[in-house]
């Protein structure tokens, strides 16, 4: 895979791990692209960016195995030697066409069907089952208004990863990016609620992403004004427009009782996490508002 380097703004890039992973934890939603027959697919998912569990080694012997570890290049590959045991976990029904598609190939791999082309005079061994996928995420931290229609835009961070699908079996991970999947909604959530059911275990399909590349552009700071010729486009209007950024943050609202746990109450911790998460998310944006 080629490196997931900008092409526009290069400036506004980073390729670190760290990086995109801030951009995951903290949007909620993540879109994930792949093909099935041949056309585009994208879902709305929860991806969780996490080392593995249970510290398996990675399997050395496939192909694109170079890049996948971050033995091939660091950044030049678009990825950090760091990512050798994080992954991208994704969870759903196993009746999901995403977890359908993993499995299927799955199955083909195990039966080592490959495919073997001519690259550069090497040749190069692909797997006919890998099921490769785009997962995206995007936070948006506000309006950007400049003087004129083409000198508006957003302040913003947008992660991409570019990866490959293995299914879980284990159910020490299953479990793992389970708890991980109700922290990420709410922090300590896990611990305040009663022990998961042995049946939604067996219902969870977990796939793991092995990253093959990685990038983060954003956006930060005041509108460009853009550059206007008065003879050919005319005298700018009588009332200066008002230029400068809306701050744009996420807010977690007051929690409304659902009546189906009684006499249960809004945790302490629970109250915090809505508090330090409005706050911080607000901070951020006004701050890049002028950074």
């Amino acid at each position: 895979m080629q490196p997931a380097t900008l092409r526009r703004h290069g400036q506004r890039g980073a390729y670190d791990l760290e990086s995109v992973k801030d951009v995951f934890d903290d949007c909620f939603i993540a879109h994930v692209s792949y093909v099935v027959d041949g056309l585009p697919a994208c879902m709305p998912m929860i991806a969780l960016i996490m080392e593995n569990p249970e510290a398996d080694t990675m399997r050395s012997s496939e192909p694109g195995e170079q890049l996948r570890n971050g033995t091939n290049g660091g950044l030049e590959s678009g990825i950090q030697e760091d990512t050798n045991n994080t992954f991208v976990y994704l969870h759903g029904h196993p009746s999901t066409k995403l977890m359908e598609l993993v499995r299927e190939a799955n199955r083909r791999q195990s039966e080592d069907v490959q495919n073997t082309t001519e690259t550069n005079g090497q040749t190069v061994h692909t797997s006919l089952g890998e099921v490769k996928v785009c997962i995206t995420a995007t936070k948006v931290d506000g309006l950007v208004l400049s003087s004129a229609p083409n000198g508006h835009t957003f302040n913003y961070r947008s992660a991409t990863i570019h990866g490959t699908c293995e299914p879980v079996s284990s159910k020490t991970t299953k479990l793992s990016v389970m708890r991980a999947v109700t922290q990420k909604i709410v922090a300590n959530r896990w611990e305040e609620v009663n022990p998961v059911a042995s049946m939604q275990v067996s219902l969870v399909y977990v796939v793991k992403v092995h990253i093959d590349a990685l990038s983060v552009k954003s956006r930060t700071g005041i509108p460009g004004i853009q550059p206007r010729n008065k003879e050919k486009d005319g005298p700018d209007i009588q009332t200066p427009p008002w230029t400068g950024v809306i701050p744009l943050w996420e807010e977690l609202g007051t929690p409304v009782d659902s009546g189906l746990t009684p006499n249960a109450v809004v945790s302490d911790n629970l109250e915090a996490y809505i508090e330090n998460r409005n706050q911080r998310q607000q901070a951020y944006s006004k701050k890049a508002a002028s950074s």
